[in-house]
């Protein structure tokens, strides 16, 4: 996306192309779909197709489940948080249910309201939930076989609900219970003590949210805005350095005012480690004044920050069974990791931040250790691997995952992010080599050993012990990434399938 697609200010009408009745509700998005049946004394055939739901903004096709109840029973009223928040298509194959769903949109003018369909096999009923609702249903026979179609994946640790008789909704229960003659509804105990949705504090909006990506070309940006994508997220500005020169204040200003987004995912940095050592001005331009207007900027618009920082703003000088946690005082010893700190402090002018501390990225949108072995091992059968400095490999598409999760949130901080486990980079170059079939022998040396000889005015200084504490990340209710090994496999695995990559720098 330009800068012009957002001057253009314009909102496209939905299309809704059914063959089959597409009737409203009275709730703003949510349609009850009634399917055009082809039969005859043998029985009937229905369908709907991906194009069909796409009209209706479902977004992708991610998972079906069956559940059968009781009489009686109440399931309900759930929803998931976003970013996995789910758009559904229910359906009863089997008894009856009274389908019932509540707008949570804040900015919809059906907000709180709710509607209530019977759904049975003979009136071959399907109900759309848009994402953003509260759903539940009432079985309404001891057989009641319900199926579901969801658009997101399923996220138990970002479940949540609202009470099922909640005054202020208004569902007139004691009606229907009369009506379908239900003596006692039958709830689970995490449904029977839900709360109201006054008391919700999840911020669900029909507005589409607006993300703008800075370093788009990096291996995180690039990654960032996929995870959106894939998440069913359309409206992202993602701007490289040619689009957007972040040093420039005036620039950023004007681009961040025209656009207005929700969230600002800040990737792109100088990240030359030693290039900064001779050049610091040139680090600083980037990482202080380039995050400064950043920030400056999202405090302009109301937009939430995401920054991503690095394991360099500490020494690493700490015993190598202690860990580095959020509280701890940094001391960066190199001018990126200087730079990169001194951004932190920007960003916190803006209460609305998430700063992550990262280390040893990898991705596919850029180089890094993984692919520089993997080219190396093609010309020198042994390398040299420095082994006394310690930390986590962080591959771009799980902390992509968890930035993007952590934006849908009020839970601001800061926050030490990596995959699981720890190694050196000699221990890391050797698991790239097994995994990967390769013959190369690694030779572990020390940091000294493998400098020696070089003009050390013109080498960063690396961190021993670059061990981050995660434990800040779990107490907060993220989920941790998963290890660097798996990590490691999976990236590679997406790399074989990259044959130009491939072919271009392999044998």
């Amino acid at each position: 996306m330009n800068t012009k697609d957002f001057e253009q200010g314009r909102e496209e009408e939905k299309c809704i192309d059914f063959k089959s009745n597409v009737i409203k509700t009275n709730l703003a998005d949510c349609y009850i779909i009634e399917e055009n049946r082809f039969g005859d004394s043998r029985g009937y055939f229905t369908s709907v197709t991906s194009k069909q739901l796409d009209a209706l903004d479902f977004r992708k096709w991610s998972q079906k489940s069956e559940s059968m109840s009781a009489k009686g029973t109440i399931r309900g009223l759930h929803f998931q948080k976003d970013p996995y928040c789910q758009a559904k298509v229910v359906s009863c194959t089997k008894g009856a249910v009274l389908d019932v769903v509540v707008d949570m949109r804040k900015d919809s003018p059906t907000y709180g309201k709710y509607t209530a369909v019977e759904l049975t096999p003979e009136n071959g009923r399907m109900l759309y939930v848009p994402r953003g609702y509260a759903h539940g249903f009432l079985a309404l026979t001891d057989d009641a076989t319900f199926n579901y179609m969801v658009d997101n994946e399923y996220a138990p640790r970002l479940e949540g609900g609202v009470l099922w008789n909640d005054p202020a909704i208004n569902i007139p229960w004691d009606e229907i219970f009369k009506k379908y003659d239900i003596k006692e509804p039958l709830l689970s105990d995490k449904d029977r003590d839900r709360i109201p949705l006054s008391e919700s504090e999840v911020n669900f909006l029909r507005r589409p949210k607006k993300y703008l990506v800075t370093g788009v070309n990096g291996q995180l940006g690039y990654d960032i805005v996929k995870e959106l994508r894939e998440r069913g997220e359309e409206d992202i500005l993602a701007l490289g350095r040619g689009e957007m020169d972040i040093t420039d204040k005036d620039q950023v200003m004007k681009i961040v005012k025209a656009y207005k987004p929700d969230v600002i995912f800040h990737c792109a940095a100088w990240t030359a480690v030693d290039k900064a050592e001779e050049l610091k001005d040139d680090c600083e331009k980037v990482n202080v004044q380039g995050t400064k207007n950043l920030a400056e900027a999202s405090l302009e618009v109301g937009a939430k920050i995401v920054y991503a920082s690095t394991d360099y703003i500490f020494d690493g000088e700490k015993s190598l069974d202690e860990t580095y946690t959020e509280e701890d005082k940094p001391n960066p010893k190199n001018v990126y990791g200087e730079t990169k700190l001194a951004g932190e402090e920007e960003v916190r002018k803006n209460p609305n931040h998430f700063i992550t501390r990262i280390s040893w990225v990898f991705g596919v949108n850029g180089n890094n250790f993984i692919k520089t072995m993997l080219k190396l091992s093609e010309k020198y059968p042994e390398l040299r691997v420095v082994n006394d400095q310690i930390g986590s490999p962080t591959y771009t598409v799980d902390l992509a995952k968890l930035l993007v999760e952590m934006a849908e949130t009020e839970k601001y901080g800061t926050y030490n992010v990596n995959n699981e486990g720890y190694c050196s980079w000699a221990e890391f170059a050797k698991y790239i080599m097994e995994s990967n079939g390769k013959e190369t022998k690694i030779i572990p040396v020390t940091t000294e050993e493998y400098y020696a000889g070089k003009d050390m005015s013109k080498i960063a200084y690396r961190p021993r012990n670059s061990k981050l504490s995660k434990d800040k990340l779990e107490s907060e209710g993220f989920k941790r990434l998963p290890t660097w090994q798996d990590a490691t496999d999976r990236y590679c695995k997406q790399l074989t399938k990259s044959k130009k990559w491939w072919l271009e720098n392999l044998k």
